[in-house]
């Protein structure tokens, strides 16, 4: 496990993935998951984070440890995120869907 990553187990955490793969992180939103929806909801547009989600609420720490982060996705406990445009951001939360942002305008 990644040293960022120890310490963290009992955190809330989203498995968040960049542009289709091109880079995973390990998200850190430090709030409650219904804020976490809450402000999810009210954002107007994930363009702050098209170049790096780094800026979003919270630590974001890259997965440097791929294996770990597959591990963890294929227990579908965690929630998940795709983020990378307006038409294709999401947060998915486990066992009941997607959440969309207040800006996404693409197919649900």
């Amino acid at each position: 496990m990644q040293k960022e990553l120890t310490g963290r187990e009992n955190d809330f955490l989203i498995l968040l993935e960049e542009e289709y793969g091109y880079k995973h992180w390990f998200w850190y939103p430090e709030m409650e998951p219904r804020i976490l929806i809450q402000w999810w909801k009210a954002l107007k547009t994930v363009e702050p984070y098209f170049m790096t989600p780094e800026p979003l609420p919270g630590s974001v720490v890259f997965a440097e440890d791929m294996d770990h982060w597959y591990s963890l996705e294929m227990t579908g406990q965690y929630y998940e995120a795709h983020i990378h445009c307006d038409d294709d951001s999401w947060i998915k939360i486990p066992n009941q869907g997607y959440i969309y942002h207040a800006g996404y305008i693409g197919e649900k």
